[in-house]
């Protein structure tokens, strides 16, 4: 468990540090490729933080980190979805890319919700960690239910 988490946290440090400045000089597949790994990393925040806000590990002082994770993969959001980065195998649907606007207002909602939760977790507060929690979760859920493949 603990090697998952440290894993996890290292793919968004490592995502926080190495940034694509220009996706020009990016091939499209690289891109699909750093998508992905920013991804797993929410991914991971989102599992380790539901395990914690629902008490089923001690907090241990990490669900403020896990929070910041989230908000700084969120951030990313807006510039992982550049246009022709969609090849390859990926979950994200067409409508991202024919939907820009729409698209860009879910990602919002997303950051807002992810900066929501780093207050409710910085402020220790268990019903504001919880409502905070659920609103990042539906901000996940509105943007997957829209612009990702369905399993």
């Amino acid at each position: 468990m603990q090697r998952k988490l440290k894993g996890a946290i290292a793919a968004l440090a490592i995502t926080a540090v190495v940034s694509i400045p220009a996706l020009a000089d990016t091939t499209p597949e690289d891109a699909l490729d750093y998508r992905k790994a920013v991804m797993t990393a929410l991914r991971g925040h989102i599992g380790a933080a539901s395990m914690i806000a629902r008490g089923l590990v001690d907090d241990d002082g990490h669900l403020v980190g896990h929070a910041r994770g989230l908000a700084d993969g969120a951030r990313e959001m807006e510039r992982i979805f550049q246009e022709g980065s969609n090849v390859g195998e990926s979950e994200a649907l067409p409508l991202i890319w024919a939907e820009p606007d729409a698209f860009a207002e879910a990602v919002t909602k997303m950051q807002e919700a992810a900066d929501a939760f780093v207050d409710a977790a910085e402020s220790g507060d268990s019903e504001a960690i919880g409502a905070a929690f659920r609103n990042v979760g539906m901000s996940c859920r509105g943007c997957h239910d829209r612009y990702r493949v369905q399993d």
